[in-house]
């Protein structure tokens, strides 16, 4: 199987990071890749080792849990970020429990954004280059 470069990988319901985190990474020519299904999601992290996984709690709690949960189990090198909501923030613990790097509300800025899959893709990146 051959490898990707490590990606920024969003799971989100409808697409709504996904021009302003292409817009924010082209110059730095990390790909934005966007995926509609934690299958998608799986087979994208296998053959893309040390990228960002951006999922949202609205694309449902179970599937967000379930997709983390594989993540871990598969030992797939990932740094997931949680994308979740006042009414999901009791939340975060179980989603950090499950290797979130990072849990932030809904009401986040594309910038904060960007610059929390920048700082988990710098490691990763530099030993690239």
């Amino acid at each position: 199987m051959s490898h990707f470069a490590p990606a920024i990988v969003l799971f989100e319901k409808a697409p709504r990071w996904e021009a302003e985190l292409k817009r924010r990474f082209e110059a730095h020519q990390v790909l934005v890749r966007p995926c509609r299904s934690p299958v998608d999601v799986l087979g994208l992290c296998r053959r893309a080792p040390g990228s960002v996984v951006v999922v949202d709690f609205a694309v449902g709690i179970a599937d967000t849990l379930r997709l983390l949960g594989a993540l871990v189990a598969e030992r797939l090198e990932t740094y997931p970020i949680v994308i979740g909501s006042i009414e999901t923030a009791e939340l975060e613990w179980s989603a950090r429990e499950l290797g979130a790097v990072d849990f932030v509300t809904d009401r986040i800025g594309g910038g904060l954004l960007a610059s929390l899959c920048r700082r988990a893709l710098d490691p990763v990146l530099s030993t690239q280059y």
